[in-house]
């Protein structure tokens, strides 16, 4: 059984590529659709991430976001630099 804390977005101490934070939910760590959104290269991360699995969260304050899976950022973030792409 979980306890109540892991069933919580959890903002870690850990930044990923462009100083986005890294955030654990029930034990899956990703960074948040939102801060990805206020990037200027967010147009063309939705162009290539449409077949992207993404974990639907809610904020402690009610509102909706989407967790986009570290692994996938990572690689995303890793091609876009060394291609512009």
């Amino acid at each position: 059984m979980q306890r109540n804390s892991e069933k919580r977005l959890l903002r870690t101490e850990n930044k990923s590529f462009f100083d986005l934070s890294i955030y654990k939910y029930i034990g899956c760590f990703g960074v948040l659709e939102s801060d990805i959104k206020k990037l200027d290269l967010y147009s063309h991360w939705c162009k290539v991430s449409c077949a992207s699995t993404m974990l639907c969260v809610t904020h402690d304050s009610g509102e909706s976001d989407n967790l986009v899976y570290l692994y996938d950022w990572e690689k995303f973030s890793r091609i876009y630099i060394n291609t512009g792409n």
